[in-house]
């Protein structure tokens, strides 16, 4: 009897049917025709980017809203194409974003001999030494038995343990081999058994809580990624201790209980920085302390001061920017659910002198920034736009994904943008610019078709603006609102403060001295979406509202301004003198109650 056979290209588009994939996101190129056509005769959806990279930021988007199987995939082709995904795969990879790349390169026939987009001048088609780095797999396949197998196992690779991108790259020839049709059941590749934490270390973390007078919890996505939002809570409330998350972290906790302290770092909440500079013990799940989320390493004072209980499913980031005094290589939920359990049988309760300090110190907070929040200056202040989209989704749409970009949008996305739901997402470690507006698409579409929010600035954009012909043609109801103040504003903030001058920042026209920018309306009216211009603080909110309600993608391009005072509220140097001896702790100068930037020597 012969045997019934199928290409590795209909195979493969069938496990994700079986799996329950529901896009993929892509660019059509010649080297992925084949996994392409084969993704016709399934019910799952294509989905057409307008570059690569805006490709893997839309699976991006989904994997942060569903943070779950099935996984995102995307399909990309050849030379160009392939190298188009670099940047936002960095992201992916040092974010913890699960997603299959799949990667249509040229036939194995025409290998090393430099044809068209071949990277074949140290190997074969070796375009995946080029994602090694920035992924947590990659690698190609070599023979067409071996087809399934590999994608099996990468699929399983992307979602278990630490999530992150893997690349298959299937050769053109490969795609359309036919291999036998007895495919396996690839239910078994979809589970993964998380690691829970070692007993004894939980019995050492708890002592030291016990023993703790000013006691902290410091979490980032790797809540998220865990679902651990509940436990979270739990030993929060349990062991009375409050609780801080970084910018990627946002939202974890509800940010209108009383023992949130909101985000921390370069521009974290007041009060939340104040835990971190004075804290005795910190019990940090799920993050690796960057520059960002600790002021340049200036917060926390690690280990003279402030003793560390660090909680991460990936064991190379354990102590890697400070000393712990307890290290436990475990799942986010399953190290919460037992420290609860532990707290509870150890007693131990919330130290109510602290608790009360930070409360005043939370009020003295909404005290000092009530000015931003409530500002009337035209051009519009940042955090009066952050403020108003923020009580508009809490009345009308709670569960809207809202995605804050990089830039000035960094200065305040963490501390004025309010958390109505756990859909409040960032691009906190690569901080690639116009990330939002693919990603909150992606999270739409994870969404099925529910709003989702882009904040971002105007040199954002600029880079990734065509991301909003997806949206169009999907009839997704995105908003982007771009901040539009014709300059890089975080970066001229920094280097006039230093340098007292500023490069590459202002946008003008040669020869002109007022700042210049595009027609955003136009380029959004261009595109198919609604465009509307803002020039005063009283008119965004009814024009955002509207957007809303039309469930029509929209761009609202608010016009900002780069005079008036910013709000930062832990300013730190880069070290730039290679002599100069540095080490991570506090620094003299820098630990002040209100948002002013102080002036300090290196910085002169």
């Amino acid at each position: 009897m012969e045997k019934k056979m199928i290409t590795v290209s209909a195979a493969i588009a069938r496990l994700l049917e079986q799996m329950g994939t529901e896009y993929v996101f892509g660019v059509n190129g010649h080297g992925n025709w084949g996994f392409l056509d084969a993704l016709m005769d399934t019910r799952i959806q294509s989905i057409g980017a307008r570059m690569e990279d805006q490709a893997v930021e839309l699976a991006d988007g989904y994997w942060r809203h569903n943070r779950k199987g099935p996984l995102p995939i995307v399909t990309t082709s050849v030379g160009p194409g392939n190298m188009n995904i670099v940047p936002p795969l960095a992201t992916s990879f040092y974010e913890s974003v699960a997603m299959l790349v799949i990667a249509g390169v040229g036939a194995t026939h025409w290998f090393d001999r430099g044809g068209i987009e071949e990277f074949y001048r140290y190997g074969p088609e070796d375009w995946v030494g080029v994602m090694k780095p920035i992924s947590k797999k990659a690698y190609m396949v070599t023979r067409p038995d071996l087809a399934v197998d590999m994608f099996l196992k990468a699929y399983q690779t992307a979602h278990s343990g630490r999530p992150g991108p893997v690349v298959l790259a299937i050769p053109f020839d490969i795609q359309h081999a036919l291999i036998e049709d007895d495919l396996p059941d690839p239910r078994p590749y979809m589970r993964f058994r998380p690691p829970a934490p070692d007993p004894k270390g939980v019995d050492e973390a708890i002592a030291l809580l016990k023993a703790a007078k000013r006691p902290m919890v410091v979490c980032g996505s790797g809540i998220h990624n865990s679902f651990a939002f509940d436990a979270l809570q739990a030993f929060a409330e349990t062991a009375g201790v409050p609780v801080a998350t970084t910018p990627t972290g946002k939202a974890a906790m509800p940010e209108s209980h009383p023992l949130s302290l909101g985000c921390i770092g370069r521009a974290g909440t007041l009060h939340g920085n104040h835990a971190c500079r004075t804290s005795d013990l910190v019990i940090a799940v799920g993050t690796h302390f960057s520059d960002i989320d600790t002021g340049g390493w200036t917060l926390f004072d690690i280990p003279d001061k402030t003793k560390l209980v660090h909680v991460d499913i990936d064991t190379s980031e354990l102590g890697r920017a400070y000393q712990t005094e307890v290290a436990l290589t475990s799942d986010a939920r399953l190290a919460l659910e037992a420290l609860t359990a532990a707290a509870k049988a150890a007693g131990v309760s919330g130290q109510k002198v602290w608790l009360d300090e930070l409360a005043a110190e939370r009020v003295a907070f909404d005290k000092a920034v009530e000015p931003l929040r409530k500002s009337d200056i035209a051009p519009l202040h940042y955090a009066r736009v952050c403020e108003d989209a923020s009580a508009v989704i809490a009345e009308k749409c709670p569960d809207m994904a809202v995605f804050f970009d990089t830039g000035h949008m960094l200065s305040f996305g963490p501390a004025f943008v309010r958390a109505s739901s756990r859909h409040v997402y960032h691009s906190g470690y690569m901080h690639r610019m116009g990330w939002a507006a693919p990603a909150a698409i992606g999270a739409s579409l994870a969404g099925n078709g529910k709003p989702a929010l882009a904040l971002m600035g105007d040199g954002a954009f600029i880079m990734r603006n065509t991301a909003m012909c997806t949206a169009v043609e999907q009839k997704l109801p995105v908003i982007a609102v771009v901040f539009d103040n014709r300059t890089l504003q975080i970066e001229r903030e920094a280097m006039v403060k230093i340098y007292g001058r500023e490069a590459l920042c202002d946008y003008r026209i040669k020869g002109e001295n007022d700042l210049w920018g595009p027609d955003f309306v136009k380029m959004a009216e261009g595109m198919g979406c609604v465009g509307i211009r803002i020039e005063r603080a009283a008119d965004f909110k009814p024009a955002f509202e509207a957007a809303l309600a039309s469930g029509k993608p929209t761009v609202i391009s608010v016009a900002t301004e780069i005079s008036t005072p910013q709000y930062r509220s832990a300013w730190y140097p880069y070290p730039k003198d290679w002599s100069e001896t540095w080490k991570p702790g506090p620094i003299p100068g820098l630990a002040t109650k209100g948002f002013e930037m102080p002036t300090f020597e290196t910085d002169k």
